[in-house]
């Protein structure tokens, strides 16, 4: 990327070092997920902890802080200088304010954490993780009082996923929400359409191979523009998406043979993350500049394609006659209406990934005031699992049927960061606002239908990905759709869709 200002042109050459070594520690931590042999956690844990140290020191370096301190006092600069030293000053907050020992503590402390939870979770044993956990959460209460926060700790680590939010807005938009979606739930339920949904067995007729579903996750791949060039899919106990650089954003997936939506579901809403990756001005490669504005913002781009695209009735259409081809068993001689049907199946169940629309956020508002209690230290670590079922079945009248279906199921909490949860909410509320805008530009029922999906990514790569990180998220809303953030428009999809299924 090309500046005028020199200041900025020496911080871009010492960031450049930051990226490079952020992009090959999460290299190491792809590799964890996919590939890691059993014996390995003591090196690669070790391995992490030094590639932490390292991109610390460079934080730390006192001609790098000294460069941005000069920059932070030059009154003349253009749009993509401003936001460079915008986006780095918002980044080093955290490496100038958490102790050094900490930050190391922490990566190396995940990496520990991330094999206890997979065992946990294979043994079906919270108290296996609990440990781990325990000490995650200390971590982040450390890093939270020396980042630094006005009314909650919890602020602060909200702040290094979603730029500005709040405790007290997350609580105000999941209690905007979580009144509606319950009321809908409850309505959906009592639906004739619901209780003969109840009956249906499509899914006890045909194993569902991974060899089909594989084929079929990458045509769907193909078909939305990811391009396998610059990226693959491996397969992970909880799927991703990481970027190890402009040309390489690499996805995961799991497979349940008795069900192809899991894995369809997890192909389109990771390949909507990895779209926006390699969808960024490639000049904004290596610079604070590259990625999407937030994780909210990036959530709303993995939930347009999963749900707007992936589960609408025009996708059942275009699908239907692959359905037909791969698993022609108990598919054969379904029509597009009940795979559309099949695709948007409301069914309060115990995981987060695998739920509908109706009842997804309420999945996340559960993981928020767990996350948002332990960091105040209003609730122990030991009671997550009771704590846990007694939201399940409040929110959504279900029960776990063991830790690895319940509290155990999320992949996040191993990895170290807290905050991140509330992000997924916020991404399904950016994609209902930004689809609005998208509709009157181009048809997008009638492009998806045909599987012509090349006018939909270029209108998103035109309005939102090519920018990466240049804009904060209330600027890139207000730029893309000329007002701010608005649940309205994530209310109004989600009712007007599920009422007409339901024929409420």
């Amino acid at each position: 990327m090309k500046v005028k200002d020199k200041t900025v042109e020496k911080l871009l050459e010492k960031y450049k070092e930051i990226s490079l070594l952020g992009d090959i520690s999460a290299m190491l931590s792809w590799d964890l997920n996919v590939n890691l042999p059993a014996n390995a956690i003591e090196n690669r844990a070790e391995q992490s902890a030094y590639m932490a140290q390292l991109i610390t020191d460079k934080w730390l370096d006192h001609d790098f802080k000294k460069l941005l301190t000069k920059a932070n006092n030059i009154k003349k600069l253009k749009l993509e200088e401003v936001a460079v030293v915008r986006n780095l000053n918002y980044a080093a907050k955290f490496y100038h304010n958490a102790p050094k020992r900490v930050i190391v503590e922490f990566e190396e402390t995940s990496s520990h954490a991330y094999v206890a939870w997979t065992e946990a979770r294979k043994k079906n044993d919270f108290s296996i993780f609990s440990p781990h956990l325990s000490k995650m959460v200390k971590l982040n209460q450390i890093i939270a009082k020396h980042y630094g926060f006005k009314d909650n700790p919890y602020d602060a680590l909200l702040d290094l996923h979603e730029p500005g939010l709040t405790t007290i807005e997350a609580k105000k938009m999941f209690d905007q929400l979580t009144p509606k979606l319950i009321e809908l739930l409850k309505k959906i339920k009592k639906s004739k359409e619901y209780k003969q949904q109840s009956k249906n067995n499509l899914f006890s007729n045909e194993v569902y191979t991974r060899e089909n579903q594989e084929q079929l996750c990458n045509f769907v791949l193909r078909k939305i523009g990811y391009d396998f060039e610059t990226g693959r899919m491996d397969v992970s106990p909880h799927p991703f998406t990481t970027q190890l650089g402009s040309s390489d954003v690499r996805i995961t997936n799991r497979y349940n043979m008795a069900d192809f939506r899991e894995s369809l579901s997890v192909a389109t809403h990771e390949g909507g993350h990895a779209l926006y990756e390699q969808g960024v001005k490639p000049e904004y490669s290596n610079t604070p500049l590259k990625g999407g504005a937030s994780l909210g913002i990036h959530e709303s781009q993995s939930r347009f394609w999963e749900n707007m695209v992936g589960r609408s009735e025009s996708f059942s259409k275009f699908l239907t006659p692959i359905l037909h081809t791969l698993f022609n068993k108990s598919l054969d001689k379904t029509n597009s209406n009940v795979v559309y049907k099949l695709l948007n199946q409301v069914k309060p169940s115990l995981i987060r990934t695998e739920a509908d629309e109706v009842t997804y956020n309420l999945h996340v508002a559960i993981r928020f005031e767990i996350e948002r209690d332990l960091v105040n230290g209003q609730i122990n670590v030991v009671d997550i699992p009771k704590i846990w079922s007694g939201k399940m079945v409040k929110y959504l009248g279900v029960t776990p049927d063991g830790d690895s279906n319940g509290c155990l199921q999320d992949v996040h909490w191993s990895s170290g960061p807290m905050g991140y949860f509330p992000t997924y909410t916020l991404g399904n509320l950016y994609s209902a606002q930004f689809a609005n805008s998208m509709k009157k530009e181009i048809d997008i029922d009638s492009s998806i239908e045909k599987g012509e999906l090349g006018t939909i990514l270029s209108w998103l790569r035109t309005n939102i990905y090519t920018h990466g990180s240049l804009y904060l998220p209330p600027e890139l809303v207000k730029k893309v759709t000329g007002e701010k953030l608005n649940p309205k428009y994530f209310v109004s999809y989600i009712n007007s869709k599920y009422k007409k299924l339901y024929k409420l």
